[in-house]
């Protein structure tokens, strides 16, 4: 990946419908060039899609958290079933699997506490083979996901 592949990624990732046009003359390419070099970025599955930004307060998704879950056991039938009825749950808008002391960490969203908390309570809690669930309130978004910082890739 060059200078022109990093420009390209930083600028498609602050603005998904810059048009091909200004990229190519960003990058005093012409064009076809542009067009072919953003083609192989998504051969390669480096750029995997495009997204809107989207206000979840506009949408009326006023209430954020993570949720930290334990496991009750650890056997390969109480994962799948765990990871795939977290799938199913449209509030999850993220799930990881991590190390330390909880075995996932879930990045949810409702409309208010109250349904945040009965998220919790009736969607999460009753899944089979759940444990623990610690549960953090976000009160402000400090910075938000500005996607992956290429200038810090190794490739």
């Amino acid at each position: 990946m060059d200078k022109i592949d990093r420009h390209t990624l930083k600028a498609l990732q602050r603005d998904g419908r810059k048009k091909n046009s200004e990229l190519a003359k960003e990058n005093k390419l012409a064009p076809s060039t542009m067009l072919d070099r953003v083609k192989k970025l998504e051969d390669k599955g480096i750029l995997k899609g495009y997204r809107a930004v989207v206000d979840p307060a506009k949408l009326g998704l006023k209430a954020q958290g993570f949720a930290c879950i334990s496991l009750g056991r650890h056997r390969v039938k109480d994962i799948e079933v765990l990871e795939k009825e977290i799938d199913k749950i449209p509030n999850v808008r993220a799930c990881y699997h991590i190390t330390g002391r909880f075995d996932y960490l879930l990045h949810v969203v409702a409309p208010d506490l109250n349904d945040l908390g009965n998220l919790i309570k009736e969607k999460l809690a009753t899944i089979p083979g759940m444990g623990k669930i610690e549960t953090f309130i976000v009160y402000a978004e400090v910075k938000p996901d500005q996607g992956w910082p290429i200038d810090a890739a190794l490739i």
